[in-house]
């Protein structure tokens, strides 16, 4: 995977000044970055920089930035420093083979919880947002559809009752946005637009079989998009990407 530079002598302007940041601010602010596609993989998260932008130690940045290595979506490098996690080809088809073989569960405990009355509100709840997600994306809201796309998943987890799947699916997501922008161009968006809608029509329905199968090819549709071969990734300014 190769970088550009930025042109010799061009300082990246700092933001306003601002108060110092916490440790969970600092995991957060890069977190949603990455899962909102604003940070790109291969991306270096220079110390020095990102604790010069949340006005903070270093000390506290490491401590930021070893937790999202613990989570898988930052590599530190020993003597280079660390980066945006840039998986593999395998690694991106072992997450969606994964996500595969949980969210047809998560799916079927979903319907069995409305049939019993444990759920009444869950498909308003999802429909509400899959609106927001078809909204984000009409008014050209990247950002915002992406990000609405991966909660869709989430709290359909969370609805199935299930905190094991529910946790799962939290950090499955993440990394299923570092696969998609790995090896699918930056502009393409992280779930084909009516297939959550379809997935809610089953679910509304009762029909296990149909809800199951229509998950599987939805995460099916998200892999074959997936290009395998390297993308350049662009030198970024970070305090656009984690402020702007």
């Amino acid at each position: 995977m190769t970088r550009t530079t930025a042109p010799a002598g061009k300082k990246q302007a700092l933001p306003a000044a601002r108060s110092a940041a916490s440790q969970a601010d600092i995991h957060q602010s890069i977190y949603d970055a990455i899962v909102e596609h604003r940070l790109l993989p291969g991306t270096k998260l220079s110390e020095e920089r990102v604790a010069e932008l949340f006005n903070v130690s270093r000390t506290q940045v490491r401590g930021a930035l070893q937790r999202l290595a613990t989570e898988q979506l930052v590599t530190v490098i020993p003597n280079r420093g660390a980066f945006v996690t840039t998986p593999s080809a395998e690694e991106a088809h072992d997450v969606l083979s994964v996500r595969r073989t949980l969210e047809p569960a998560a799916v079927q405990r979903l319907i069995e919880r409305i049939s019993a009355g444990k759920a009444a509100g869950a498909v308003k709840q999802l429909r509400a947002l899959v609106k927001r997600e078809q909204q984000a994306h009409a008014r050209g809201d990247r950002r915002q559809a992406v990000r609405l796309s991966g909660d869709f998943h989430v709290v359909l987890a969370e609805l199935s009752g299930s905190t094991i799947l529910a946790r799962l699916m939290r950090e499955l997501t993440p990394l299923t946005c570092l696969a998609i922008l790995t090896f699918e161009t930056p502009t393409a968006v992280a779930c084909p637009n009516d297939e959550h809608a379809l997935l809610l029509d089953a679910i509304e329905a009762g029909d296990v079989a149909g809800a199951s199968r229509l998950m599987v090819e939805h995460l099916h549709h998200i892999e074959k998009a997936l290009k395998l071969d390297a993308q350049e990734v662009q030198e970024v300014d970070l305090a656009e990407v984690l402020f702007g």
